[in-house]
């Protein structure tokens, strides 16, 4: 029996995949505005109906991300957020009843802090017994994911990889059989935040990925910011991803709130909450 029997990643894009359906799945930076905002998103986007929540784990050198994303991460990082405290926030959404599945976007840096021997497995098993579901690691080639793949498996945790329109037939095709959960579709080249169009093009590349992807769920992001948009992702994908674009939202709504004296992270979560129910089709 596969280790990762149960989880609850696989159970909820395998649900999808067998009913044709399609649900946004939001990115939040942990800590930005502080780890209380964190929980209280996370429950947030929980009632809205996400699919899950991908948890981005701020890093200093966030090469795939944008100016929105970058500025999130440097707000968290002057916070003070670590990944233990990320932890610590999900081991208290998990026990106060949170259920929708979280995945840590995490660089590899961040999770071999520590350096020694170890210290990757030791990581996989607190991120999994605080209640983490699979990991997202953006700067992880595909040719290096089955032993991180492995050791994540081993601790009940899925890895997620990635696509993009660059990637040849064959490294998508292995993509697509090392990945758990989902297969990330980049939905364009470039950093995270510019607008996606599904244009003919991209209609015929993701055409192609669910053509070698076989039966792998698929999640499409970059740039996801309107209900037409993910309306059109509905027969190619069963995740639709939306991040720079709800992060900014909620920014603003939490600073708006708070230079009216209004509490800053009650404003973020309807932000939230109002944003995803704005992009469900």
């Amino acid at each position: 029996m596969s280790k990762l029997s149960g989880n609850r990643l696989v159970e909820m894009t395998a649900a999808l995949r067998a009913s044709g359906t399609t649900k946004i799945a939001p990115y939040l930076t942990a800590g930005d505005g502080g780890l209380d905002r964190t929980l209280e998103l996370l429950r947030a986007v929980e009632s809205a109906g996400a699919a899950c929540v991908e948890l981005g784990v701020p890093f200093s050198d966030p090469i795939a991300d944008g100016p929105t994303l970058q500025a999130a991460a440097a707000r968290s990082l002057s916070a003070g957020t670590t990944l233990d405290g990320i932890e610590k926030t999900v081991a208290e959404f998990r026990r106060t009843g949170g259920t929708v599945p979280i995945l840590a976007f995490s660089y590899l840096n961040p999770l071999l802090s520590g350096g020694a021997a170890g210290a990757l497995d030791r990581r996989f098993s607190s991120l999994s017994g605080a209640g983490f579901d699979g990991l997202l690691v953006p700067d992880l080639p595909v040719e290096e994911a089955p032993a991180l793949s492995q050791l994540a498996e081993n601790r009940g945790l899925c890895t997620t990889l990635f696509c993009a329109p660059t990637t040849t037939d064959d490294r998508l095709r292995l993509a697509a059989e090392a990945t758990s959960g989902f297969l990330y579709v980049v939905g364009r080249t470039g950093v995270t935040g510019a607008n996606t169009e599904l244009s003919n093009t991209s209609s015929d590349y993701l055409q192609r990925v669910r053509s070698l992807s076989g039966e792998t769920p698929l999640g499409v992001g970059f740039g996801i910011r309107s209900r037409e948009q993910v309306a059109a992702l509905s027969e190619h994908a069963e995740l639709a991803i939306v991040g720079s674009a709800l992060v900014a939202a909620v920014d603003a709504a939490a600073a708006e709130a708070q230079a009216s004296g209004g509490d800053s992270t009650e404003a973020a979560a309807a932000c939230a909450a109002e944003f995803l129910h704005a992009l469900s089709v």
